[in-house]
């Protein structure tokens, strides 16, 4: 009789393997918050052809907007970065490759983050300064048992509040991160930079000017993520 992996079960002449079936779904997460090109080798228990794990892939959210140098302005809130879920089955490759995309400073875009497996690329798209959310890729393909991609929020836009009140263009969200940053500027001082996003994605807020005409710098994004589940 051959050796049993282990997990393995044995009823009358049938032999069922715990580590490709399982029967309380993913018991454990990895986090990679940063990395390119890194090649990542799948966990002992992910090194049976059939096993199943999750990929989640969040693209790295734009920096708000830099003000114009007018009284009363509001610049851009960051777009957010595409959302990729995916469950995919283990085909006798036991490593895949990952980058996770970068954080967008003021002005500047985010990057994206990927995750390539047996020769398929699943890629988040990063948010954009002018406010568009990244569009999410890769996940229509035949080793693709479950997947779905999410495009990153906008952020809102930029404005103009003659009244110099504490209105903040705020950066978009994703589910594991929030654009929504602090009020900036009272109605009588000279405003504020935009505030960072939190989390994982989002966008950053715009700055705020209040009564004069120095321009404000937009908040950082926030970086992208990938997460194993298995």
């Amino acid at each position: 009789m051959a050796k049993l992996k282990d997990g393995s079960r044995v009823y009358g002449a049938l032999t069922v393997d715990n580590a490709i079936i399982g029967n309380t779904g993913f018991q454990n997460m990895i986090l990679f918050t940063t990395g390119t090109a890194v090649v990542y080798t799948l966990p002992a228990s992910l090194q049976v052809p059939g096993a199943k794990f999750k990929i989640t892939v969040i693209g790295g959210g734009a920096g708000g907007a830099t003000t114009a140098a007018t009284a009363g302005t509001t610049g851009s809130g960051g777009g957010a970065g595409g959302v990729v879920s995916i469950i995919l089955q283990v085909a006798s490759v036991y490593t895949f490759t990952y980058t996770v995309g970068a954080a967008g400073a003021s002005n500047l875009a985010g990057t994206l983050s990927s995750v390539v497996y047996n020769g398929v690329t699943y890629q988040a798209s990063p948010g954009q300064p002018t406010g568009a959310g990244g569009a999410a890729a890769g996940v229509t393909n035949g080793t693709t048992l479950n997947g779905i991609g999410l495009t990153g929020f906008n952020g809102a836009p930029a404005g103009t509040n003659s009244s110099l009140q504490t209105g903040v263009a705020y950066g978009g969200d994703t589910p594991l991160g929030y654009g929504r940053g602090g009020r900036h500027g009272a109605s009588t001082s000279s405003g504020s930079p935009g505030s960072a996003a939190t989390g994982y994605g989002a966008g950053g807020s715009g700055g705020k000017n209040g009564s004069t005409a120095a321009g404000q710098a937009g908040g950082a994004g926030a970086p992208g993520l990938i997460i194993l589940q298995y």
